[in-house]
This record gives structure tokens, C-alpha cells and sequence, in this order.
């Protein structure tokens, strides 16, 4: 007969079968098995200690450690014991580098010509004898939103390039309510937002493009209601009434290139916003329910990312 304490080896097989490395210990880091030995003994990296002591107050966490190769270790806890569960992640590592590379060239690709129009209509309107000024003016604006896009997104896959730095949130946020105000009115959508100041350190042009999405997404799929932005010290709220998110699909909303039957995007709009919250270190939580609507809420973490 089982002891209460003792761990199901079972499990310990059907685990092994993913992960190329277990490693278990209880609740002072002994490893079970060993002469003694911690798991800090093994894995003498501060990140290791950070994530055992998440584990024991939460029942998961995770880190990254570099040895001859890049390893995940995720953090698991299953009764009176600790699963470390080690795989090699060097080759997503090489390729999200291949990535990043492949990002960067595209982008510059694209700023290039953007560069070019942007410049000859500001010479157009300083210069010339323009009849439709303000239809000008228009596509100028919307030039230069673009750029900045293009901008953020490359900044997602460069972390150095990141411009962290302390800035309050409200007025960033208020101007891309007043940016997307008149596409809720020409719905019939009631826009209702409750800001209050907030500083923190994060990217403004990354945070811009994460609440133009979120509030963007909200106003594009509902047809009626209302749409409220909350902005305190804790979070960012983004509510709709809209027609909501299938079941099936929730789980997988913050991937690429996936999105529900009547969307016309093309389903990376909610994963660049995962992006960008994991890049500040926050957290992002969905709840939706089909008819009724759906609520976003990203929780900020007090200090975030160094700056």
C-alpha cells in the first residue's frame, strides 16, 4: 500500500516520455534519491532558487538556465514533492534568432518606402498648391501611425532596442480612445473609459499598439452596446458586449494566425498583444462568453522591466 506521501511513479513514466530530464525534490530542496544533495547543487543559478520558491507558494513557475545548452525547467508541484521537469530549448532559441533577423529585414524593408511617402507629402503640404488638403493631411497621419506600428512590432523581437523608460499610461491610452472614438460612434457603440494616472516603466510605442489592439478587437465585434477601456494602478480593462468567443476557440486566442469565422483580420492582432505583455513582464486573462461579450484584462507587475 501507497504511503501518503509517496509519489506515483506512474506519473513519473508518463512524464518522462516528454521531457528529457526529471528531477525531483521535496519541500527544502532535497533531491529525493541523493546523498543529500540540494537541487541549487545541481542547478547553481539564482533563477532556479527564484522559481522554487514561486513554486511553493503558487504550485508553478519556470526559468531558463544556460549551461552548454539552453535549458527550460518547469517547475511543478504535486503533493508533498517538486517535479523539475528539464527539456532542451536550444533550437527554439536558434530559430526565434532566425526569427528576429528575418523580422528586422522585413521591417526595414517596409520603413524604407513608408520614409520616402511620409517625406514627400510633408513636402506637399509645405510646397505645393494642394486643393484637398486635409484628405492629405489624413493619409499623412495615417503614415505616420503606420511607421510607428511597423516600429513597435520590430521592437517585440529586439529586446535591446526596447525604449523602457518611466511613463504614465493614461494620456497614451486616452489618445487612442480619442484615436478610435469616431469608429465606435459610426457603430452606434457607446465608448465608456475611466482612467486614472499611472506610471510605470514600459515602451509607449509598444503600449500603444497594445491597447489599439485590444480596444480595436472590442469595437470591431460588436455590433451594438458599449465598449468600457479601465485603466488603475493594478490593470487594464478592456470590456465589450459584443458577440463573444466560442468555447472552443478561447483557449487558443492568443495564438497566431488564429481567429473565429466572421473575422476579416488575418489573427495576429491578440498574439502581438501577448507579446508585448509578456515582454513587460505582466499578464494578460480573457473571459468571454458567446452573445454576452468578452473582457481582456492585463495586469501590471510593480516594477515590470528594468529600465
Amino acid at each position: 500500500m501507497k504511503r501518503s506521501g509517496e509519489l506515483d511513479t506512474s506519473l513519473l513514466a508518463e512524464i518522462q516520455n516528454e521531457f528529457e530530464e526529471i528531477t525531483v525534490v521535496d519541500e527544502k530542496g532535497y533531491i529525493l534519491g541523493s546523498n543529500y544533495k540540494k537541487l541549487w547543487d545541481i542547478f547553481p543559478f539564482p533563477e532556479v532558487i527564484s522559481s522554487f520558491e514561486e513554486v511553493l507558494k503558487g504550485g508553478r513557475s519556470s526559468c531558463k538556465v544556460k549551461e552548454e545548452k539552453t535549458y527550460l525547467l518547469k517547475f511543478k508541484r504535486v503533493r508533498d514533492f517538486i517535479l523539475i521537469l528539464k527539456s532542451d530549448v536550444s533550437l527554439n532559441e536558434e530559430f526565434e534568432n532566425i526569427k528576429k533577423s528575418v523580422v528586422s529585414t522585413l521591417s526595414h524593408e517596409i520603413k524604407t518606402p513608408l520614409s520616402s511617402a511620409v517625406g514627400n507629402l510633408e513636402y506637399l503640404l509645405l510646397y505645393g498648391n494642394c486643393e484637398e488638403r486635409e484628405i492629405l493631411e489624413e493619409v499623412l497621419e495615417k503614415l505616420r501611425e503606420l511607421n510607428s506600428i511597423v516600429g513597435g512590432i520590430e521592437n517585440l523581437f529586439k529586446y535591446s532596442h526596447l525604449n523602457f523608460s518611466w511613463i504614465n499610461l493614461r494620456p497614451i491610452t486616452e489618445e487612442v480612445i480619442n484615436e478610435l472614438r469616431k469608429e465606435a460612434e459610426n457603430k452606434g457603440i457607446k465608448l465608456i473609459y475611466k482612467l486614472v494616472d499611472v506610471s510605470l516603466p514600459a515602451d509607449k510605442v509598444l503600449y500603444s499598439q497594445m491597447v489599439r489592439n485590444l480596444l480595436s478587437n472590442a469595437i470591431n465585434f460588436t455590433n451594438r452596446g458599449r465598449v468600457e477601456v479601465e485603466l488603475t494602478e493594478n490593470y487594464l480593462r478592456v470590456l465589450d458586449t459584443g458577440r463573444g468567443i466560442s468555447k472552443e476557440l478561447l483557449p487558443k486566442i492568443f495564438d497566431r494566425f488564429v481567429k473565429g469565422e466572421e473575422s476579416s483580420g488575418q489573427g495576429v492582432g491578440l498574439s502581438i498583444v501577448r507579446e508585448i505583455v509578456k515582454f513587460h513582464n505582466w499578464k494578460i486573462d480573457v473571459e468571454s462568453k458567446e452573445g454576452k461579450g468578452t473582457t481582456f484584462t492585463v495586469h501590471f507587475k510593480k516594477g515590470g522591466r528594468n529600465v
